[in-house]
Protein backbone atom coordinates (compact mmCIF):
# COMPACT_ATOMS: atom_id res chain seq x y z
CA UNK A 1 0.00 0.00 0.00
CA UNK A 2 1.64 3.73 -0.64
CA UNK A 3 1.76 5.86 1.89
CA UNK A 4 -0.81 8.58 0.69
CA UNK A 5 -3.46 5.41 0.75
CA UNK A 6 -2.23 4.51 4.41
CA UNK A 7 -2.19 8.19 5.73
CA UNK A 8 -6.03 8.47 3.97
CA UNK A 9 -7.39 5.88 5.77
CA UNK A 10 -5.92 6.65 9.07
CA UNK A 11 -6.82 10.21 9.10
CA UNK A 12 -10.07 9.90 6.97
CA UNK A 13 -12.35 8.65 10.42
CA UNK A 14 -11.00 11.35 12.76
CA UNK A 15 -11.85 14.01 9.98
CA UNK A 16 -15.03 12.40 9.15
CA UNK A 17 -16.07 12.19 13.20
CA UNK A 18 -15.66 16.12 12.98
CA UNK A 19 -18.24 16.41 10.75
CA UNK A 20 -15.78 17.42 7.81
CA UNK A 21 -15.18 15.22 4.16
CA UNK A 22 -11.65 15.11 2.95
CA UNK A 23 -11.83 16.73 -0.56
CA UNK A 24 -7.97 16.42 -1.25
CA UNK A 25 -4.44 15.14 0.43
CA UNK A 26 -1.31 15.98 -1.34
CA UNK A 27 2.37 14.98 0.25
CA UNK A 28 5.43 16.06 -0.96
CA UNK A 29 8.96 15.39 -0.20
CA UNK A 30 11.71 18.14 0.08
CA UNK A 31 15.14 17.08 1.44
CA UNK A 32 14.55 15.02 5.11
CA UNK A 33 10.99 16.76 5.52
CA UNK A 34 7.52 15.63 4.58
CA UNK A 35 4.85 18.16 3.99
CA UNK A 36 1.43 16.96 3.95
CA UNK A 37 -1.82 19.03 2.38
CA UNK A 38 -5.11 18.50 3.29
CA UNK A 39 -8.15 20.27 1.59
CA UNK A 40 -11.27 19.76 3.78
CA UNK A 41 -15.02 20.76 3.50
CA UNK A 42 -18.02 20.75 4.98
CA UNK A 43 -21.68 22.22 4.78
CA UNK A 44 -20.91 24.97 7.17
CA UNK A 45 -17.30 25.77 5.34
CA UNK A 46 -14.31 25.41 6.94
CA UNK A 47 -13.10 28.01 9.77
CA UNK A 48 -9.28 28.38 11.05
CA UNK A 49 -10.39 26.99 14.18
CA UNK A 50 -11.10 24.18 12.32
CA UNK A 51 -8.05 23.50 10.47
CA UNK A 52 -5.80 24.24 13.96
CA UNK A 53 -8.16 21.28 15.80
CA UNK A 54 -7.90 18.73 12.78
CA UNK A 55 -4.49 19.20 12.39
CA UNK A 56 -3.76 18.45 16.07
CA UNK A 57 -5.90 15.66 15.73
CA UNK A 58 -4.11 14.31 12.79
CA UNK A 59 -0.54 14.83 14.50
CA UNK A 60 -1.59 12.08 17.14
CA UNK A 61 -2.56 9.91 14.87
CA UNK A 62 0.69 9.97 12.13
CA UNK A 63 2.62 10.10 15.35
CA UNK A 64 1.25 7.01 16.91
CA UNK A 65 1.48 5.39 13.84
CA UNK A 66 5.07 6.25 13.38
CA UNK A 67 4.24 7.62 9.82
CA UNK A 68 7.34 9.57 9.49
CA UNK A 69 11.06 8.85 10.54
CA UNK A 70 12.14 12.89 9.46
CA UNK A 71 9.90 15.86 10.22
CA UNK A 72 6.95 16.57 8.53
CA UNK A 73 4.12 19.11 8.41
CA UNK A 74 0.92 19.13 8.15
CA UNK A 75 -1.27 22.05 6.21
CA UNK A 76 -4.99 22.22 6.54
CA UNK A 77 -7.25 24.42 4.84
CA UNK A 78 -10.75 24.67 2.75
CA UNK A 79 -10.32 23.96 -0.85
CA UNK A 80 -10.93 27.57 -2.04
CA UNK A 81 -13.42 28.77 -4.49
CA UNK A 82 -11.39 28.34 -7.20
CA UNK A 83 -11.35 24.67 -6.47
CA UNK A 84 -13.11 22.74 -9.52
CA UNK A 85 -16.18 20.77 -8.85
CA UNK A 86 -16.37 17.65 -9.16
CA UNK A 87 -18.64 15.24 -6.98
CA UNK A 88 -21.96 15.18 -6.18
CA UNK A 89 -21.26 16.62 -2.54
CA UNK A 90 -18.83 19.36 -4.02
CA UNK A 91 -22.10 20.62 -6.42
CA UNK A 92 -24.84 20.44 -3.55
CA UNK A 93 -22.66 22.77 -1.15
CA UNK A 94 -22.69 25.13 -4.07
CA UNK A 95 -26.23 25.49 -4.75
CA UNK A 96 -27.05 28.85 -5.14
CA UNK A 97 -23.50 29.69 -7.03
CA UNK A 98 -22.93 30.81 -10.82
CA UNK A 99 -20.90 27.71 -12.44
CA UNK A 100 -19.42 26.79 -15.81
CA UNK A 101 -19.89 23.22 -17.00
CA UNK A 102 -16.97 21.46 -18.78
CA UNK A 103 -18.57 18.15 -19.70
CA UNK A 104 -16.09 14.88 -20.83
CA UNK A 105 -17.31 15.18 -24.30
CA UNK A 106 -14.61 17.41 -25.76
CA UNK A 107 -17.36 18.02 -28.54
CA UNK A 108 -20.13 18.81 -25.97
CA UNK A 109 -19.75 22.91 -25.29
CA UNK A 110 -19.67 24.29 -21.70
CA UNK A 111 -22.64 25.58 -19.84
CA UNK A 112 -22.89 28.61 -17.94
CA UNK A 113 -25.64 29.07 -14.87
CA UNK A 114 -26.83 29.04 -11.35
CA UNK A 115 -27.20 25.62 -9.20
CA UNK A 116 -30.39 25.01 -8.34
CA UNK A 117 -30.24 21.89 -7.69
CA UNK A 118 -28.44 18.52 -6.95
CA UNK A 119 -29.88 14.61 -6.75
CA UNK A 120 -27.93 11.36 -7.03
CA UNK A 121 -27.94 11.61 -10.62
CA UNK A 122 -28.01 15.16 -11.89
CA UNK A 123 -27.39 18.88 -11.37
CA UNK A 124 -29.68 21.12 -12.00
CA UNK A 125 -28.43 24.58 -13.79
CA UNK A 126 -30.53 27.86 -14.33
CA UNK A 127 -29.64 29.00 -17.43
CA UNK A 128 -30.63 31.55 -19.78
CA UNK A 129 -32.23 29.04 -21.58
CA UNK A 130 -34.10 28.16 -19.07
CA UNK A 131 -33.83 24.95 -16.33
CA UNK A 132 -31.92 21.93 -17.39
CA UNK A 133 -30.57 18.70 -15.67
CA UNK A 134 -26.98 17.77 -16.49
CA UNK A 135 -26.31 14.05 -15.79
CA UNK A 136 -23.54 13.92 -13.02
CA UNK A 137 -21.36 11.04 -14.97
CA UNK A 138 -21.04 13.18 -18.07
CA UNK A 139 -19.32 16.22 -16.06
CA UNK A 140 -15.77 16.46 -16.16
CA UNK A 141 -15.82 19.35 -13.58
CA UNK A 142 -17.90 22.68 -12.91
CA UNK A 143 -15.85 26.47 -11.82
CA UNK A 144 -17.20 28.84 -9.58
CA UNK A 145 -17.91 31.74 -11.58
CA UNK A 146 -16.54 34.64 -9.58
Amino acid sequence: MDLKRKIVELIEPVIEENGFDLVELKLSHYKQSNTIRLFVDSDNGVKLEDCAKLSKAIDVILEDNNMFRSGYTIEVSSPGLDRPLQTRKEFKRRIGKQVKILFNQADQSPIEGEITGVDDLCVELLTKEGTQKIDLAGIKMGKIIL
